[in-house]
């Protein structure tokens, strides 16, 4: 009997018929019923073969030479092996699989790079650990568009796969859109979501761009990869020099930026390390080829902290699926998704199913326009005047365009919060002593010399002993809900005391959140993590 574990095997019988002639004193043995081969003995009686001619038209005819002999069911035995069940590939193998721009030999620039991330396996580990979210879902999206997947790499060279990331020049999100590449690929900015952190929606115009960057460059995706870091305009240019010098048109060979030339190489590295992890002695993490996170639309406005408790998951595994929502609401119009890890979804799901979408945030935010006024935005909501003005804590009926006004749902939301702000406004002060300065003060309350200046109208870092500063109050504590983590790449000139100036905080919290000294050199290309106002970025 065969183990359990052994490959099924199928015993078959072929039968041919074979004619030979009757011999005196020798009868025909007839073929085994026991599924065996015939006896060597006993075939060896069998002293003349039949002869077989064949016919197109009639298949197998005997010759007439054995017409009156009988035929001999003679058995073939034939091993089938049962048919393995396919292997299933992780998701590096898929990446593997997809490549279609990477070749076999490279040039030192990306050697040089290779042996970069062979000297820093650290920094391999945390790219790698940031991408697990996203990655599958970029692979998925790469793949239906017929693109190389070696793309769903780039998103290590540009934002180390850190959705939140910020660049000097105000690129964001995975994809690093500058706000003017994001706005012409209809991803939408407001007060309250950033398109070019979404996921899902940034994913979608980053296949977009690189599908036109490779059709305006004739399907050459090293130049495609180039117009993408540095513009379409530098590198065109660069071609067209090249050509009237009688020179080459490739990557290789026409001028381009320093970073644009490291940028290509760091992608076409990585591909290379993802493509022979064993020679190169890097272990990948484990990344199943399954989606990370699910998606949950919403139909109307909801508070994020309750979708937090709803469905139990960590506020920064939230933050990091959901990274476009800039206040701690979604918009007020329209619908929106919500990402959630997998398995995690349904508690929400039956929520927006049995509740009434009012109770899912305590207050609507609306912008003024021009011509409003605050009766007809009461009207609007259908809600009384005097409701806006007890919940804004207004002293006027007159309104600014872009004034936020907070629209309650009920009376007792009005209260309740109507008391919780005038308790919050309440400020906290500062008598200056001998030896103050607004750098020791801004440090000791956890803010910034300009927040300082700009809170108590200063008009110069001159303090008096005895002076009374605001430094702050329990409105500021509700205000710290609205900060975002973003991972700010350091370039060339940058120092400590400019980062924190940029983004108006501390420099004593960007050395806290970063675990660096004030006395560190920063390097360029260096990530900082900050925590600024999501209204801010």
């Amino acid at each position: 009997m065969q183990p359990l574990h052994s490959p099924l095997r199928v015993i078959l019988l072929s039968t041919a018929f074979t004619a030979v002639p009757l011999m005196s004193g020798c009868a025909l043995l007839p073929a085994s019923t026991d599924n065996s081969t015939v006896a060597s003995e006993k075939v060896s009686e069998i002293t003349q073969a039949a002869s077989v001619s064949a016919r197109p038209e009639a298949g197998l005819v005997i010759s007439e030479e054995v017409e009156a002999s009988k035929a001999v069911l003679e058995p073939i035995s034939v091993v089938i092996e049962e048919t393995p069940e396919p292997v299933e590939i992780d998701l590096w193998q898929r990446i593997r699989d997809g490549y279609n721009m990477t070749p076999e030999s490279m040039p030192e620039s990306v050697s040089k790079q290779r042996d970069w991330y062979l000297r820093n396996p650290s920094y391999l580990k945390t790219v790698f650990s940031r991408a697990r979210p996203y990655i599958y879902y970029v692979t998925d999206e790469l793949d239906k568009a017929g693109l190389p997947l070696e793309l769903a790499l780039l998103p290590i060279v540009e934002s180390t796969y850190d959705p939140l990331a910020y660049s000097h020049s105000h690129a964001v999100g995975l994809w690093q859109f500058i706000p003017s590449t994001g706005k012409s690929l209809g991803l939408r900015r407001d007060r309250w979501y950033d398109g070019r952190r979404d996921v899902i929606y940034s994913t979608q115009a980053a296949i977009t761009y690189l599908k036109k960057l490779n059709r305006r460059f004739d399907n050459d995706w090293l130049l495609a990869l180039a117009a993408y870091n540095s513009g379409q305009g530098s590198v065109s240019k660069s071609i067209r020099r090249n050509r009237k010098l009688g020179k080459g048109t490739d990557f290789w060979s026409i001028s381009l930026p320093r970073e644009t030339r490291n940028y290509v190489p760091q992608l076409l590295a990585l591909a290379t390390l993802i493509r022979d992890p064993d020679k190169y002695n890097v272990r990948l993490p484990d990344m199943p080829n399954e989606p990370f996170f699910e998606v949950v639309e919403i139909e109307s406005q909801i508070d994020l902290n309750n979708v937090v408790k709803v469905t139990g998951i960590e506020v920064d595994d939230f933050t990091r699926l959901n990274p476009a929502y800039r206040r701690a609401i979604t918009p007020p119009q329209g619908k929106h998704n919500l990402l959630l890890p997998v398995g995690t979804a349904e508690p929400l799901r039956h929520m927006l199913a049995t509740t009434d979408p009012k109770t899912w945030v305590p207050h609507t935010e609306y912008a003024v326009t021009s011509g409003d006024t605050l009766s007809h935005i009461a009207a609007r909501f259908d809600i009384p005047t005097s409701w806006l003005r007890s919940r804004n804590n207004l002293r006027t009926d007159r309104l600014q365009i872009g004034q936020v006004l907070l629209i309650p749902h009920s009376r007792d939301n009005i209260d309740y919060l109507s008391n919780s702000l005038s308790s919050s406004k309440q400020p906290v002060y500062h008598s200056v002593r001998r030896g103050d300065s607004l750098w020791t003060i801004a440090r000791k309350y956890d803010t910034s010399i300009s927040r300082l200046r700009k809170t108590n109208k200063l008009s110069s870092n001159t303090l008096r002993v005895g002076d009374r500063l605001v430094v702050g109050s329990r409105l500021e504590e509700a205000a710290a809900k609205n900060l975002r983590r973003l991972s700010y790449r350091v370039r060339r000139g940058d120092s400590l005391s400019l980062i924190a100036s940029k983004f108006d905080i501390a420099i004593r919290d960007i050395t806290r959140w970063n675990k660096i000294s004030r006395n560190d050199l920063l390097q360029p290309g260096q990530r900082l993590t900050l925590f600024i106002d999501g209204l801010k970025i």
